[in-house]
């Protein structure tokens, strides 16, 4: 077969896709709605809408209240798929669209495409084919989660007499969600492995969302029913309704709903449904369809201005206010600003939907401020800062530093500036390994293009690297990495490295004029807190390994607006710290090799090479000497 007949080919399978997906929901909700309107008309009408009439004012409010709840949880979804293809949106933005999107698509049909559009107009920062893969992958991932709950629910509740074959189903769809996850990074589809975590957090958001859910239908519902059993013949009912692709599933939903359960008063079940498809479906339909009549502004690319802005390529993310960019975490809520608020704003500020409310290692006049505004702060660490402009090696206090310096001259090892940053990749693994393994989310780790954006200084035995200092640059540099590894034989690393390699960045940033230098912070924390002392006595090492450059030590503070938050932000702040998700790092064949003439572009963990590698790239060709 010819190129040109293989196209046409495809063309037309392409074309019958379309059509066939398309025509599918028309067709479903052809035939589903005409047997739903066939069952409602031999109910009486009057009868429907006074038991509609009839319900309770507290029935209305428990069930607005679980279908908030419901949406809460639908929004995770997007949450957990945009931290896996890693389009650094804010987690608060992601959520928001997810929301909408759902809303509308459950309400009005073919669901990918309607979800695809409502995501487009709220994140315009992204490209048509992101969202595209974006809402298949919410999709695909949901109707799988759907299935393993519906697999754990239904069976144990007395719904189906023989569902041993849904436990099954269930354990395939896990199976198989686990398996496309695994071939979807394999294939170089999404840039980040998704970790066992990820699958157990769509799972727990997908059976509160349904949990919800069925709650809302549940205190609607005229029959004396358990909840078990509801629950049950709802996630049913979805699946068929999902599964017909009709606008809100109409029909199929209800039918199913209707066979599964015991029904006594058709009329007032009738009402029961009514009520739910309005509150569930028409409502939030409504809001989201007000919310998109004024559309997301596509914010202009505004300059970060934050001594870590680097990390915005790793674990941070940059919330677009409208004031200022603001340098982010994700943690509880909305997450929290690292850093004080730019120039310009106030805690006022971040009342505005979707803003972080917390702050994180701001100052003391910020956290004033924050305090005067109501909020709640507690002291969370020290940030060790030198004055460029007056610091030297000379004085009393900085004996130590001076002795560590003269031993590092007569150890024979020489300092260069890196600039092919994979080279050092052996020094941060055997670190890791040592270690337990790397510090993230607030902390940067190592990656060869992140440090391309930093400047670097290694130690050299020859030419082989045995340890390696990173900094954010600007007018305020500040310390990020700092690896290091024994020689090749087994020997220790001499003392003073470490020391010497810092001060070889004190001396780099003078040269470029910055004001000041931080060596970082560490813990500084309330001995009332729970595990504070250990937290202070795991860092005393770090503490006089910066203490020897007599540093100005400030305090910073973590601020939100009540103690509950507080305490959620600390706890969610310490996990991901502690346990960072795995950065993108997609395999370097599929981007260098022309076999692979469609691989996506290089995700932010991969070094930036040409196809005989970095050290055969002008721009790594070589290391430059301090």
């Amino acid at each position: 077969m010819s190129q040109s007949q293989e196209a046409a080919s495809r063309m037309r399978m392409f074309i019958s896709t379309r059509w066939i997906s398309r025509t599918v929901p028309v067709l479903a909700l052809g035939v589903f709605g005409a047997l739903f309107v066939r069952h409602i008309a031999q109910i009486d009408g009057a009868a429907i809408w006074g038991a509609f009439a009839s319900l309770q004012w507290w029935q209305w409010g428990a069930a607005l209240v679980f279908t908030a709840l419901s949406f809460r949880a639908i929004g995770i979804y997007d949450v957990l798929v945009h931290r896996i293809l890693h389009t650094r949106q804010h987690p608060s933005l992601a959520r928001s669209a997810g929301i909408k999107a759902i809303a509308i698509s459950q309400t009005l049909g073919f669901g990918t495409i309607t979800s695809a559009l409502v995501r487009w107009r709220c994140l315009p920062d992204l490209t048509a084919s992101a969202i595209a893969q974006l809402s298949a992958a919410v999709s695909l991932s949901f109707l799988a989660a759907l299935a393993v709950v519906a697999a754990l629910i239904v069976p144990f509740s007395g719904l189906l007499p023989h569902s041993g074959g849904l436990v099954l189903s269930g354990l395939v769809a896990l199976l198989g969600l686990m398996a496309l996850a695994r071939l979807s990074f394999r294939l170089g589809w999404i840039p980040t492995p998704v970790r066992t975590k990820t699958l157990f957090s769509l799972l727990l958001a997908t059976f509160v969302d349904t949990g919800f859910a069925a709650a809302a239908l549940w205190v609607l519902w005229p029959e004396p029913i358990s909840f078990q059993l509801l629950f049950a013949a709802y996630l049913v009912a979805l699946g068929a309704g999902l599964l017909s692709n009709a606008p809100g599933g109409v029909g199929a939903f209800d039918l199913s709903l209707l066979a599964l359960l015991p029904v006594t008063d058709s009329a007032s079940t009738m009402a029961a449904l009514l009520a739910f498809r309005a509150l569930y479906y028409a409502l939030p339909a409504a809001i989201a369809l007000f919310c998109l009549i004024r559309p997301t502004p596509s914010v202009p690319s505004r300059p970060l201005t934050h001594p870590e802005a680097t990390l915005a390529r790793q674990s941070a993310h940059v919330f677009p206010h409208k004031k200022a960019p603001l340098l982010t975490l994700s943690c509880w809520g909305n997450g929290v600003v690292l850093g004080d608020l730019p120039n310009g704003m106030s805690i006022s500020d971040l009342r505005s939907s979707g803003a972080p409310r917390a702050l994180y290692k701001c100052s003391a006049q910020q956290a004033t401020r924050a305090r005067k505004s109501g909020w709640v702060a507690i002291r969370c660490a020290e940030d060790a800062l030198i004055t460029l402009a007056t610091w030297s090696t000379q004085g009393a206090k900085k004996r130590q530093l001076r002795r560590a310096l003269n031993g590092f001259k007569n150890s024979g090892l020489h300092i260069f500036e890196v600039r092919n940053t994979a080279s050092l990749t052996r020094i941060a693994k055997k670190w890791a390994k040592a270690s337990g393994g790397e510090r993230g989310h607030s902390m940067g780790r190592f990656c060869p293009d992140y440090l391309s954006h930093q400047r670097v200084f290694a130690a050299y035995a020859g030419k082989t690297p045995v340890a390696f200092v990173s900094f954010h640059t600007g007018p305020i540099w500040t310390l990020d990495l700092m690896r290091h590894a024994a020689f090749p034989s087994g020997a220790p690393l001499p003392n003073g490295t470490m020391h010497a390699l810092v001060y070889q960045g004190i001396l780099a940033a003078k040269q470029c004029g910055a004001t000041q230098l931080s060596l970082a912070s560490v813990p500084s924390l309330s001995n009332a807190l729970p595990g504070a002392r250990r937290t202070i006595d795991a860092a005393a090492g770090l503490r006089r390994f910066k203490q020897a450059f007599d540093p100005s030590w400030h305090a910073r503070y973590l601020c939100a607006r009540t103690t509950s938050d507080l305490i959620l932000t600390v706890a969610t702040l310490a996990n991901a710290i502690h346990n960072p998700p795995p950065l993108p790092y997609p395999k370097s064949i599929q981007r260098h090799d022309e076999n692979y003439s469609i691989a996506k572009k290089p995700a932010s963990c991969e070094a930036r090479a040409t196809p005989l590698g970095a050290r055969h790239n002008v721009q790594y060709s070589t290391e430059r000497p301090v």
